[in-house]
């Protein structure tokens, strides 16, 4: 049995030490930036440089690097690695998922330093998120798990009624808190958690509710119209229970620390 303290526990002492649920989102788009790799890096860096004191976290977005070939995944890696040495939590916003085999093989890859936790899909069901559990329980990283997201055409097919009446995402609100189950460590908080969007804040008391040790992951604040003052529930009273993404608001910013501090100063009073 691994003695590594577990995503959860992690997570939890780094929204504590670091008094910040912000998550930097690097989406390093070359309309707003240029074209090519060394770009990419250079400007990722720079705002992680800015905007590290006020976030506990930085979620690059793999697409935006992938599509640079092998020099993108060279930049990803730099940019990560900095996160780290900087004492920020690394996700791989991944959204990765298949059939087991294949699930394992993209664990391998991405439940490893400098990363420590990636966003699943869920959609194959318990058989295709096994292998992620596993991989990343025997390391202490972890997964978020998509369960209502904050695009606009989430409700497409995540607001779907069941048999029962209940919408969709609510079952897979349901298997997560099963997944996570094994991995709650003393702060109270999993190693399995889940993506949930500022953009339908209505949802929160019930995923929170069905949830209870799930960290959430929160993208859809600013650009996207998601308020801070609209995720209590989230929290609940517990800081590290929720940790909210932001790209294009901070990225973009006239100041980047600025704008993180703004925002982590907004999370902090309604975590509280």
């Amino acid at each position: 049995m691994s003695t590594t303290p577990g995503f959860g526990d992690r997570l939890a002492r780094a929204v504590a030490a670091r008094e910040s649920q912000v998550v930097l989102g690097l989406d390093p788009d070359p309309a707003r930036i240029g074209e090519g790799a060394a770009g990419a890096s250079e400007f990722c860096t720079r705002v992680i440089m800015a905007a590290a004191p006020a976030c506990v976290a930085v979620k690059p977005q793999l697409a935006w690097f992938e599509r640079l070939g092998s020099a993108g995944w060279d930049a990803l890696e730099r940019v990560a690695t900095l996160a780290a040495e900087l004492g920020l939590l690394v996700i791989a916003d991944a959204k990765r998922g298949d059939v087991a085999v294949t699930s394992g093989a993209y664990a391998d890859a991405l439940l490893r330093a400098p990363f420590d936790a990636v966003t699943v899909n869920p959609l194959l069901g318990t058989d295709a998120v096994t292998p992620f559990v596993t991989a990343a329980r025997a390391t202490g990283r972890g997964l978020f798990v998509l369960v209502r997201t904050s695009n606009p055409g989430a409700g497409d097919l995540q607001d779907l009624r069941l048999a029962d009446g209940s919408p969709w995402y609510e079952s897979v609100a349901r298997l997560v808190a099963a997944w996570g189950a094994a991995g709650v460590g003393s702060s109270g908080m999993s190693d399995v958690g889940a993506v949930v969007g500022a953009t339908a804040p209505h949802h929160l008391a019930v995923l929170r509710e069905l949830m209870p040790h799930q960290p959430f992951l929160i993208p859809g604040v600013g650009a996207q119209g998601g308020r801070p003052e609209d995720l209590g529930a989230a929290f609940a009273g517990t800081r590290a229970a929720a940790v909210v993404a932001a790209s294009r608001s901070i990225l973009y910013a006239a100041d980047p620390r600025v704008a993180a501090e703004a925002l982590r100063a907004q999370l902090w009073d309604v975590s509280g």
